[in-house]
């Protein structure tokens, strides 16, 4: 039996992100990772048991590098005031996506190929989207946020992030252009009561 390396499950993940900023997460096949990576497509499923696995890998890295900043600490703090809580989990997210544009995109295309989170057993049990999801349905208790659907609500929050993260790495306007609390504001129009 064969052993894992540690650096070749790396590079196979990020062959993937590499494929999924290319082509979309529906364009990723094991064979062109295993061609990217420079290895047969046997040794992918050493490492993953199927293209979802693979997929679902790569979420479950973005989702850990983002929690792994330590900026959401704040909106787990539940003496504080819900207002600050929401506002700390958008300040989070933004500011890791204006460092990390591409990484939205990945948990964008993963999310999109699987279907939203609500509807989605392969995304459950992730602790971020937990926490959050527990934040948004408190919001909602108290009136602070709109009675719709959390994931629309978590989607808006997401979408408006990520589009204006990309605008800036495409050179569409500069970073400074829209400050944190300009962007803040429209997601808050969006999302509150």
């Amino acid at each position: 039996m064969r052993t894992k390396d540690e650096t070749k499950e790396t590079k196979i993940l990020d062959a993937t992100a590499a494929i999924i900023l290319k082509d979309g997460a529906a364009g990723v096949s094991t064979v062109k990772v295993a061609k990217r990576v420079g290895i047969s497509q046997s040794n992918v499923y050493l490492y993953f048991k199927n293209k979802d696995a693979l997929l679902l890998s790569v979420y479950h890295r973005e989702m850990a590098r983002i929690q792994a900043t330590g900026d959401l600490q704040a909106a787990a703090d539940e003496s504080l005031a819900i207002e600050v809580r929401l506002k700390a989990y958008i300040s989070a997210i933004y500011h890791y996506a204006m460092a990390h544009p591409d990484s939205l995109t990945l948990i964008q295309q993963i999310k999109f190929l699987f279907g939203q989170y609500d509807s989605n057993p392969f995304l459950h049990g992730e602790t971020t989207q937990n926490l959050i999801t527990d934040l948004y349905a408190q919001a909602q208790q108290k009136g602070v946020l709109k009675n719709a659907p959390i994931s629309v609500l978590m989607s808006m929050v997401f979408s408006v992030i990520h589009t204006h993260s990309m605008n800036v790495q495409r050179q569409i306007y500069a970073a400074d252009q829209y400050s944190f609390e300009e962007i803040f504001a429209v997601i808050w129009q969006g999302i509150h009561a």
